[in-house]
């Protein structure tokens, strides 16, 4: 039986550009431009992208050149590096994909405080954990659709942006 594919965009552009433009760079992006400044602000950011950026090509030249198997990441860094340097890398990545997990459960918590200030950070948070491991644990493809309308809610969210920034001024009119 052929193994089914999740594809480029469910399988990889998806989580990336989640991780990317995740909910802890929304949450915080506020206070860095206070501390910072709106110029500091955009060299954090591209910064951090530009790294991104370099890693994602190498992981890419690494995917053409080799047969990916299941494991993902650490799959591909342990048969080209080496199992002595995938075994190094490999459970600091599981530890940061575990911290993010939670990390991301309590800033989706904070942000429905926003909306919602009755709402509980860490008995929400537990919440979102549970039904993200839920996902999980029913396999990989399920819980890669279910980041299919995350993707609809920052692409919305970046349309939004960019409005604000090159819509029209509305400074001069009365309020």
């Amino acid at each position: 039986m052929a193994m089914k594919k999740l594809g480029t965009f469910l399988g990889v552009f998806t989580p990336t550009v989640l991780t990317i433009l995740g909910v802890i760079m929304y949450l915080r992006l506020g206070w860095v431009v206070g501390n910072v400044g709106l110029a500091g602000t955009l060299f954090i950011v591209l910064l951090a992208n530009a790294i991104t950026l370099i890693t994602t090509f190498s992981f890419s030249a690494i995917a053409t050149n080799t047969r990916v198997g299941v494991g993902g990441a650490y799959y591909m860094i342990s048969r080209s590096l080496g199992l002595e340097f995938g075994g190094a890398i490999g459970l600091p990545l599981f530890l940061s994909q575990a911290c993010s997990v939670t990390l991301y459960a309590f800033g989706l918590a904070e942000a429905l405080r926003i909306l919602w200030p009755g709402v509980p950070v860490q008995p929400t948070a537990f919440v979102i954990v549970t039904a993200v491991t839920f996902l999980a644990y029913r396999g990989a493809g399920m819980a890669l659709k279910a980041q299919v309308p995350l993707m609809g809610l920052i692409v919305v969210s970046l349309a939004a942006l960019a409005y604000g920034a090159l819509g029209p001024d509305r400074a001069a009119e009365p309020v």
